[in-house]
């Protein structure tokens, strides 16, 4: 008998580390009600000037990164583009990526590769470049 219950231990507790493993290629889940949005060294703020849906679809963009783990690559801050998401006017996440899928996440100071299935730098620099024509 305490043989099974030792095996059932060790089963659940090597489940649930298997699960905190692979969530790491993932980042925490935000909401957010507006953002500001930087490439270069320019920077646009959104709120009044994009609709909800906009900002909810580079919500989604964000919580759909996917990341194939750490890099010792550089980030091109020259084609970089900086998001930082608000939600009751605190930030809720943040996230800067380049043309090639190199990104830090939230200040951390560890660059990540960016999987193909993510869309966050292609969506965003269409964002960006409609946000910089609005007044």
């Amino acid at each position: 008998m305490k043989i099974i219950s030792i095996t059932v231990v060790v089963i659940f507790t090597i489940f649930f580390w298997l699960a905190e493993c692979g969530s790491k290629n993932n980042v925490k889940q935000i909401n957010a009600e507006n953002f500001t949005i930087s490439y270069g060294m320019s920077t646009y703020k959104a709120q009044d000037k994009m609709e909800q849906e906009i900002v909810d679809a580079l919500v989604k963009d964000y919580n759909n990164i996917k990341l194939d783990g750490t890099t010792n690559e550089e980030i091109n801050y020259d084609k970089a583009i900086t998001i930082i998401f608000i939600n009751n006017d605190q930030i809720s996440g943040q996230v800067t990526v380049d043309d090639k899928r190199i990104c830090r996440i939230e200040g951390n100071k560890d660059s990540y590769t960016i999987s193909e299935e993510s869309n966050i730098y292609p969506n965003a620099l269409k964002v960006y470049q409609d946000l910089k024509t609005k007044p």
